[in-house]
Protein backbone atom coordinates (compact mmCIF):
# COMPACT_ATOMS: atom_id res chain seq x y z
CA UNK A 1 0.00 0.00 0.00
CA UNK A 2 3.08 2.27 1.12
CA UNK A 3 4.41 1.38 -2.62
CA UNK A 4 1.09 2.20 -3.86
CA UNK A 5 1.01 5.64 -2.79
CA UNK A 6 4.20 6.08 -3.85
CA UNK A 7 3.67 5.58 -7.07
CA UNK A 8 0.83 7.36 -7.12
CA UNK A 9 1.94 10.68 -5.77
CA UNK A 10 4.91 10.05 -8.48
CA UNK A 11 2.55 9.76 -11.11
CA UNK A 12 0.63 13.39 -10.07
CA UNK A 13 4.04 15.00 -9.63
CA UNK A 14 4.76 14.01 -12.97
CA UNK A 15 1.30 15.01 -14.64
CA UNK A 16 1.92 18.14 -12.50
CA UNK A 17 5.49 19.48 -14.13
CA UNK A 18 4.36 18.02 -17.46
CA UNK A 19 1.78 20.70 -17.54
CA UNK A 20 3.43 23.57 -16.41
CA UNK A 21 3.39 26.93 -18.61
CA UNK A 22 6.61 27.41 -20.23
CA UNK A 23 7.69 31.14 -19.39
CA UNK A 24 8.33 32.51 -22.79
CA UNK A 25 7.90 35.47 -25.43
CA UNK A 26 4.21 35.55 -26.40
CA UNK A 27 1.98 37.51 -29.07
CA UNK A 28 -0.80 39.63 -27.67
CA UNK A 29 -3.55 41.22 -29.59
CA UNK A 30 -5.24 44.11 -28.43
CA UNK A 31 -8.20 45.53 -29.98
CA UNK A 32 -9.49 49.15 -30.01
CA UNK A 33 -13.20 49.20 -30.29
CA UNK A 34 -13.04 53.14 -31.30
CA UNK A 35 -10.46 53.34 -34.38
CA UNK A 36 -10.78 49.28 -35.61
CA UNK A 37 -7.21 49.04 -35.35
CA UNK A 38 -5.55 45.56 -33.82
CA UNK A 39 -2.13 45.80 -32.71
CA UNK A 40 -0.23 42.42 -32.25
CA UNK A 41 2.87 42.93 -29.51
CA UNK A 42 5.17 40.76 -28.73
CA UNK A 43 5.88 40.64 -25.17
CA UNK A 44 6.60 38.86 -21.96
CA UNK A 45 4.58 38.01 -18.42
CA UNK A 46 4.26 37.64 -14.77
CA UNK A 47 2.13 34.87 -14.17
CA UNK A 48 1.79 32.50 -17.17
CA UNK A 49 -1.34 29.86 -17.35
CA UNK A 50 -2.57 27.23 -19.41
CA UNK A 51 -4.16 29.31 -21.59
CA UNK A 52 -3.68 33.38 -20.48
CA UNK A 53 -0.13 35.53 -19.72
CA UNK A 54 -0.71 38.17 -17.00
CA UNK A 55 1.08 41.22 -16.09
CA UNK A 56 1.42 43.11 -12.82
CA UNK A 57 0.51 46.68 -12.16
CA UNK A 58 4.28 48.94 -11.64
CA UNK A 59 6.05 46.01 -13.16
CA UNK A 60 7.71 46.40 -16.17
CA UNK A 61 7.65 44.35 -19.32
CA UNK A 62 9.63 44.40 -23.03
CA UNK A 63 7.56 44.79 -25.84
CA UNK A 64 7.73 44.33 -29.55
CA UNK A 65 5.53 45.60 -32.09
CA UNK A 66 4.52 46.97 -35.49
CA UNK A 67 1.76 50.21 -35.00
CA UNK A 68 1.34 51.34 -39.00
CA UNK A 69 4.04 49.89 -40.34
CA UNK A 70 5.91 51.34 -37.28
CA UNK A 71 8.82 49.39 -35.60
CA UNK A 72 8.57 50.21 -31.90
CA UNK A 73 11.13 48.42 -29.50
CA UNK A 74 10.82 49.37 -25.74
CA UNK A 75 9.45 48.60 -22.40
CA UNK A 76 5.97 49.17 -20.89
CA UNK A 77 4.02 48.91 -17.67
CA UNK A 78 2.24 46.36 -16.68
CA UNK A 79 -1.76 45.55 -14.99
CA UNK A 80 -4.87 47.21 -15.27
CA UNK A 81 -3.99 50.48 -13.97
CA UNK A 82 -1.11 51.62 -16.28
CA UNK A 83 1.90 53.88 -14.72
CA UNK A 84 4.44 55.97 -16.82
CA UNK A 85 7.62 54.46 -17.53
CA UNK A 86 10.54 57.07 -17.85
CA UNK A 87 13.62 57.01 -19.82
CA UNK A 88 14.74 53.41 -20.09
CA UNK A 89 18.19 51.25 -21.16
CA UNK A 90 18.52 47.72 -22.71
CA UNK A 91 21.22 45.89 -22.88
CA UNK A 92 21.73 42.30 -24.80
CA UNK A 93 24.28 40.30 -23.35
CA UNK A 94 27.96 42.19 -23.25
CA UNK A 95 26.70 44.29 -25.85
CA UNK A 96 26.56 47.94 -25.57
CA UNK A 97 23.81 49.09 -23.16
CA UNK A 98 20.96 50.99 -25.79
CA UNK A 99 19.24 54.02 -24.07
CA UNK A 100 15.57 55.01 -25.14
CA UNK A 101 14.10 58.33 -23.91
CA UNK A 102 10.75 60.02 -23.41
CA UNK A 103 11.37 62.47 -25.87
CA UNK A 104 11.72 59.78 -28.71
CA UNK A 105 9.10 57.67 -27.81
CA UNK A 106 5.91 58.12 -30.35
CA UNK A 107 2.57 58.93 -28.48
CA UNK A 108 -0.74 58.96 -29.87
CA UNK A 109 -2.66 61.40 -27.80
CA UNK A 110 -6.53 60.60 -27.88
CA UNK A 111 -8.88 63.17 -27.43
CA UNK A 112 -11.24 63.63 -24.68
CA UNK A 113 -13.20 65.75 -22.86
CA UNK A 114 -11.40 67.96 -20.86
CA UNK A 115 -8.65 68.17 -24.32
CA UNK A 116 -11.48 69.46 -26.01
CA UNK A 117 -12.38 72.34 -23.85
CA UNK A 118 -9.06 73.26 -23.63
CA UNK A 119 -8.67 73.41 -27.23
CA UNK A 120 -12.01 75.10 -27.83
CA UNK A 121 -10.88 77.84 -25.04
CA UNK A 122 -7.67 78.59 -26.81
CA UNK A 123 -9.38 79.17 -30.19
CA UNK A 124 -12.00 81.40 -28.47
CA UNK A 125 -9.06 83.54 -26.89
CA UNK A 126 -6.84 83.24 -29.95
CA UNK A 127 -9.48 84.15 -32.72
CA UNK A 128 -9.28 88.31 -32.39
CA UNK A 129 -5.26 88.11 -32.41
CA UNK A 130 -3.46 88.02 -35.78
CA UNK A 131 -3.09 84.95 -37.90
CA UNK A 132 0.93 84.47 -36.91
CA UNK A 133 -0.12 84.57 -33.21
CA UNK A 134 -2.91 82.43 -33.55
CA UNK A 135 -0.81 79.80 -35.10
CA UNK A 136 1.43 80.10 -32.85
CA UNK A 137 -0.68 80.08 -30.09
CA UNK A 138 -1.78 76.61 -31.80
CA UNK A 139 1.63 74.96 -32.05
CA UNK A 140 1.99 75.88 -28.71
CA UNK A 141 -0.77 74.39 -27.18
CA UNK A 142 0.21 71.11 -29.74
CA UNK A 143 3.46 70.88 -28.67
CA UNK A 144 2.44 71.31 -25.01
CA UNK A 145 0.46 68.57 -25.41
CA UNK A 146 2.59 66.13 -27.26
CA UNK A 147 5.33 66.60 -24.81
CA UNK A 148 2.91 65.89 -21.78
CA UNK A 149 1.79 62.76 -23.45
CA UNK A 150 5.50 61.13 -24.01
CA UNK A 151 5.73 62.17 -20.08
CA UNK A 152 2.68 60.46 -19.41
CA UNK A 153 2.90 57.20 -21.48
CA UNK A 154 2.81 53.93 -20.15
CA UNK A 155 5.77 52.68 -22.49
CA UNK A 156 8.91 53.84 -24.21
CA UNK A 157 10.28 53.26 -27.38
CA UNK A 158 12.63 53.16 -29.79
CA UNK A 159 11.48 53.68 -33.54
CA UNK A 160 13.05 52.89 -36.88
CA UNK A 161 16.16 51.82 -37.78
CA UNK A 162 17.58 51.87 -33.77
CA UNK A 163 14.27 50.04 -33.41
CA UNK A 164 15.67 47.43 -35.63
CA UNK A 165 19.05 47.44 -34.65
CA UNK A 166 17.98 46.37 -30.86
CA UNK A 167 16.04 43.83 -32.11
CA UNK A 168 18.38 41.97 -34.39
CA UNK A 169 20.77 41.80 -31.33
CA UNK A 170 17.78 40.41 -29.50
CA UNK A 171 17.25 37.91 -32.09
CA UNK A 172 21.31 36.84 -31.83
CA UNK A 173 21.35 37.36 -27.59
CA UNK A 174 20.60 35.13 -25.20
CA UNK A 175 19.59 37.49 -22.39
CA UNK A 176 18.04 40.87 -21.97
CA UNK A 177 18.41 43.49 -18.94
CA UNK A 178 16.21 46.44 -18.49
CA UNK A 179 16.23 49.19 -16.29
CA UNK A 180 13.97 52.86 -15.55
CA UNK A 181 16.21 56.25 -15.21
CA UNK A 182 14.86 58.97 -13.83
CA UNK A 183 11.10 59.32 -12.26
CA UNK A 184 10.09 56.02 -13.98
CA UNK A 185 11.42 53.86 -10.98
CA UNK A 186 9.16 50.71 -10.79
CA UNK A 187 9.33 47.14 -9.56
CA UNK A 188 10.58 44.58 -12.18
CA UNK A 189 11.03 40.96 -11.29
CA UNK A 190 13.62 40.76 -9.17
CA UNK A 191 12.60 44.11 -7.14
CA UNK A 192 14.20 47.54 -7.68
CA UNK A 193 14.33 48.84 -10.88
CA UNK A 194 16.28 46.60 -13.25
CA UNK A 195 14.47 43.48 -15.08
CA UNK A 196 15.44 40.33 -17.15
CA UNK A 197 14.45 38.25 -19.39
CA UNK A 198 16.30 35.28 -21.42
CA UNK A 199 16.45 35.59 -25.53
CA UNK A 200 14.92 32.28 -26.83
CA UNK A 201 13.29 30.62 -29.61
CA UNK A 202 10.27 31.79 -28.60
CA UNK A 203 10.81 35.34 -29.69
CA UNK A 204 10.90 34.28 -33.03
CA UNK A 205 7.92 32.50 -32.92
CA UNK A 206 6.44 34.71 -31.39
CA UNK A 207 7.10 37.68 -33.72
CA UNK A 208 6.49 35.42 -36.56
CA UNK A 209 2.72 35.18 -34.80
CA UNK A 210 2.70 38.80 -35.03
CA UNK A 211 4.23 39.16 -38.69
CA UNK A 212 7.10 41.36 -37.71
CA UNK A 213 9.61 41.25 -39.79
CA UNK A 214 13.23 43.28 -40.06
Amino acid sequence: MKYLSMVLLTAVLTGCASTTPKVEWVASTEFDRFTDQTTCSVTTGSLYTQSSVFTYTNHLYPFIEEVEDQLRVGLKSGGKYKVPVGDIQFRIDKNKAWGISMSETPVSIKPNTQVNAQADLMAEYAKNLPPEQQALIANSYKAAMNSTGKMLSPYTAATGDKAKAILKEMLKGNIIIYRTLGFGQMTNYGGGTTGEFVLDGSLQTALNKCQIKI
